[in-house]
Parts: C-alpha cells; sequence; structure tokens
C-alpha cells in the first residue's frame, strides 16, 4: 500500500503552496507564480533560492522553518535556524490564556484565517498582531509562518526568538471555551499547521489531542528535520482505534517501516498523549505513556552505501490535518487514506462547516548531546571569562555545511552561538541578509565559510585563463577544514603556496577532482605529478 511520507509530502505540496499569497505588494510575493521544483537532480535558482520542506523553490519564509539546504541555491540560501538545547524546554497547555469566541456555529464561532484576511496580512515588523486570530495566537506564543524572523532589524528577530514557540498556517484557530489550538479543514480546503520554532537534537516531545474523524481525513505528528529525517505518527479518520508509526532518512522512501499500534478508546472523542523519546542510540514511540514499538540505530546500518540510516539530525516538531482523500490525490493515497472525503455530508461538515483536530497540550524537551561542550566554549569565549550564562544557550543556532560532510549527516552541522537568525524581506533569504555571525565561528574557523556554487564556477573559470594563483589564495580564505586549512601544496595544485611567481595553470576538471577529492577525505599527496 502507498502510503508514508509520500503522501504527506503529496499533501503539504498542495497545502503550502496553495495558499493565499501573502502580499507586500501587488508584485512582491514569497514563491513564484508557477511553481519551480527542487530535488537531488537539480537546485533551486539564485531568483528562488530556497528549497521548501516539500520540493518548490522560494525565497523569504521559505529560507526560514524547514529549509532544505541540500537543493536550496547554495548552503547558506537557508538561514541558521535556531536550536532548543537542554535545560531549557517548551511548553503549550490549553489554559495558558483566554481568548474570548466560542466554538460551535458555523457562522461566529472562529477567528477570521487567514485565507478570510490575506490582505490584511503584511508581514513588515510593526504588524504582528494585526487580525484578531493573530492576537490571540500571540498571547499563547504563535506567529503566522509567513513573519517569522522576516524583518531588517536583528532586535526584532532576537524579539520574535524569545516571544514566539510556534508557528502557524493553513485554517488554525483557537477554541476558546477550552484554550486548545484546532487545526480545522473547511470544505475543500487543504489543511492547517503548526510547527515548533526551534528544532533540537535528542530528547522528548509529547502531543495531547483528540484526531480529526471521518473517512479521508488525516492527522499528523511529525518529528522533521532540513534535511529529510523524519519520525511520525499518522490518524486515519476512519480507523480511530490505530495508530500508524513510521520513520524515514533523508527523505528515502521506505514502504515496509510502517507499523499499526492500537488505541484503546476512539481518538476523535477522546484526548491521548502521543509522544517520541529520541536519542543517539534508539527511538521510542508511545501512546499515552505506554512504549509500542522501538528503533534501534544498530538496526538501521546499511551495508551498501556504509553508514547508519538512522534519523540524526535537529527536527522541529510539526502537527498537521490534511485531506488525504481529496479528489486530486494520487489513487494510491486516496485508497491508504481510506477513501474519499465527503465533503458535503460528513458529520462535523454538517454541524461545525469543517474537520478539525483538538491539540491541548505540547511538551518539548530536549537532551543534552554531544555538541553542548562545543556551544559551551563557545559562549564562554565570546564571552572573554569562564561564567557561563546559561541564559546564552536560547541564542543557539545551527547550519549545515556539506563540505565538512557532504551527506548532511550530523557531522555536518555547525554550531553558532552568537548569530541572530532572520531574512529580511520576503524576497530575501539567509545569502542575501547579512545578519550578526557567530563571533566564535569567526575567532575559531576564521575561513570557515563554505565555497558557494557560484565560487567554484568562478574559480574554475579563471583557472582556465591562467589566474590560478590569484583564485587558489582565495580559496585558501574560504576551504577550511575543521581539522587543517586546506593547504593547495599539499594537494598537488602549485608547489610552494609561497611563491607568487609560480604560474601553473589547471583545467577546471582537474581542479574539481581535487577540491571533491580533499572533500571527501581522499588521500591525497604533494606530488603535482598526480594533476
Amino acid at each position: 500500500m502507498i502510503r508514508g511520507y509520500l503522501l504527506l509530502l503529496s499533501f503539504l505540496l498542495s497545502f503550502v503552496w496553495s495558499l493565499p499569497l501573502i502580499k507586500v505588494n501587488e508584485q512582491e510575493t514569497f514563491k513564484p507564480t508557477t511553481p519551480i521544483f527542487c530535488s537531488k537532480n537539480l537546485n533551486c535558482p539564485e531568483e528562488w533560492p530556497c528549497c521548501s520542506p516539500y520540493g518548490e523553490c522560494g525565497s523569504g519564509p521559505t529560507c526560514v522553518g524547514g529549509c532544505d539546504p541540500r537543493y536550496s541555491y547554495e548552503d547558506d540560501s537557508c538561514i541558521p535556524l535556531p536550536v532548543l538545547m537542554y535545560p531549557f524546554n517548551v511548553v503549550f497547555h490549553h489554559d495558558f490564556v483566554s481568548n474570548k469566541f466560542k466554538f460551535g456555529s458555523q457562522n461566529n464561532a472562529r477567528y477570521p484565517t487567514e485565507n478570510e484576511n490575506v490582505n490584511q496580512m503584511t508581514p513588515n515588523d510593526n504588524s504582528l498582531k494585526n487580525t484578531p486570530l493573530e492576537a490571540a495566537m500571540h498571547q499563547k506564543r504563535f506567529i503566522h509562518h509567513s513573519k517569522f524572523l522576516i524583518t531588517k532589524s536583528d532586535r526584532k528577530a532576537e524579539e520574535m526568538l524569545y516571544n514566539y514557540n510556534f508557528v502557524y498556517s493553513g485554517n488554525t484557530n483557537i477554541d476558546d471555551d477550552t484554550g486548545e489550538i484546532l487545526l480545522t479543514m473547511p470544505k475543500h480546503s487543504t489543511g492547517s499547521l503548526i510547527a515548533s520554532t526551534q528544532e533540537f537534537l535528542y530528547g522528548k516531545a509529547t502531543v495531547s489531542l483528540k484526531t480529526a474523524r471521518s473517512q479521508g481525513v488525516v492527522t499528523a505528528i511529525v518529528l522533521m528535520s532540513q534535511v529529510g529525517d523524519e519520525i511520525d505518527f499518522e490518524f486515519l479518520g476512519s480507523q480511530r482505534f490505530d495508530a500508524q508509526t513510521n520513520w524515514y532518512y533523508q527523505t528515502e522512501l521506505d514502504y515496509t517501516r510502517m507499523q499499526k499500534q492500537p488505541i484503546y478508546t476512539d481518538s476523535y472523542e477522546n484526548y491521548h498523549t502521543y509522544g517520541f523519546d529520541w536519542n543517539e542510540e534508539r527511538i521510542i514511540w508511545l501512546i499515552d505513556g505506554r512504549p509500542v514499538r522501538t528503533l534501534f540505530k544498530r538496526d538501521t546500518w546499511d551495508p551498501v552505501t556504509h553508514n547508519y540510516k538512522y534519523p540524526q539530525t535537529p527536527a522541529r516538531l510539526e502537527i498537521a490535518i490534511w485531506p488525504g482523500g481529496d479528489a486530486d490525490n494520487h489513487p494510491g493515497t486516496i485508497e491508504w487514506a481510506g477513501g474519499p472525503i465527503d465533503w458535503e455530508n460528513s458529520p462535523d461538515i454538517l454541524q461545525y462547516g469543517q474537520f478539525y483536530a483538538r491539540v491541548k497540550e505540547i511538551h518539548i524537551e530536549p537532551k543534552q548531546n554531544e555538541h553542548f561542550n562545543e556551544i559551551y566554549k563557545c559562549i564562554t569565549r565570546k564571552s572573554y571569562q569562564r561564567n557561563f550564562d546559561i541564559t546564552e544557550l536560547l541564542r543557539t543556532t545551527c547550519s549545515y555545511d556539506h563540505y565538512v560532510e557532504p551527506k548532511f549527516s550530523e557531522r555536518s552541522l555547525q554550531w553558532h552561538c552568537d548569530y541572530t537568525p532572520r531574512v529580511k524581506s520576503l524576497r530575501d533569504s539567509g545569502s542575501t541578509t547579512q545578519s550578526r555571525r557567530s563571533r566564535f565561528f569567526k575567532k575559531r574557523y576564521p575561513s570557515s565559510l563554505p565555497l558557494k556554487k557560484s565560487q567554484i564556477q568562478a574559480f574554475t573559470n579563471d583557472s582556465e585563463t591562467g589566474n590560478s594563483n590569484k583564485n587558489i589564495t582565495r580559496l585558501e580564505a574560504i576551504l577550511y577544514d575543521r581539522k587543517r586549512l586546506l593547504d593547495f601544496s599539499k594537494i598537488g595544485l602549485v608547489n610552494d603556496k609561497n611563491n607568487s611567481n609560480d604560474k601553473l595553470n589547471f583545467t577546471k576538471s582537474q581542479i574539481l577532482q581535487k577540491i571533491l577529492q580533499k572533500r571527501d577525505g581522499t588521500d591525497i599527496t604533494n606530488s603535482a605529478s598526480q594533476l
């Protein structure tokens, strides 16, 4: 049976990118009019540099939550994302704040959603709460995804990091009777999504909710990383006594891993708590505190690729409702979801005008991972003292550098302790926004910026016209390994890097071969004859 990541992917492709465009003016949006797709075979173009988690190119918000560095225009098109570090945690509880409206009537039971107010929603720095829904969500530390970290100001970006724990999109709403977050799906819509603003690398995440009901309606709880590592629960509205558990490594589709787990009472009528307990060696899925499945890292070894295909990169928590049984979906998706959705006569459509799931509580509790010491050194070195202010951990961000480790595994993570992540407008990206960089990153790795695709092209083109020495110096200032600076005199490109009269010329293919050999860890001697 076709299911799993491909199904969620097919929904989210239509969901996120079919939302009404959030406008700065009539011409300017954060996605192209005609979708541009990104994949392992095709990176995003410079104009729309960021690859969304769902395989489409964009800018602005696309470069923030979930941006996939593998298929974006450059490594730094995606901004470094905030990471929740031990001992801090994130908690949402339904009764933290009361907001004054009642769920139950089709006409006035909910705040107007973004689909009804798109022209009022302008993502400037002074309008984070310019609709009743946004004001209510703000009190619960939620912000619309199109506004999070979209600002020209470091200070305002820092305020967002401290003030908001979650982003929302689609038809998300609030029930004032209970204070719960409502993930709603009106007739022929694409559903709703909430996600944590911070990723975490290993820890516990639990969600207490009531799932949606009816044939073809799917509720999902997912840990999703930027590079496609995934751990999930999925619930079919027509099978309310079962939960489907699954996991993926870097978006590799494997339909053999799904397992069904029993839920002892109706998941629509009753609250249940679903959780993940994830560390370096195993993942445990839990229902109401009861372990229902365990995956060990040792069991994910792939003898062909010689690596563990185990989720091992920082992930954010996502909770969604989506129309698996929509008529526009693939027939296999509709079959897996339990059949086509009845948009006219389903009980919740008749009574409320929408399908919905209720989110009562969310807890995210990271574990202390092996990178803590690196971040600790960063913070103490930045402050030039041994005293450790634990609140500095709230500034932790991370990014990926495929020149350190080309497989985008945990080893490719770059940690920052004094970087304010932001994108200055809807049409900008991480590479076009000059925000404050990590002092530690500069001090410890003064030449550690990754070599961009455009720089490789310029470097290799110049080398064919006899300008290789100038560019070798520039490459030495760009390429920097964690262990030692890339010394071109040791890989056969020059005999003496201090000899300014050395006029060796090399072809594009020869230089690229040497760069790739060095990047991939191939043993290279200092013999120029290797060329």
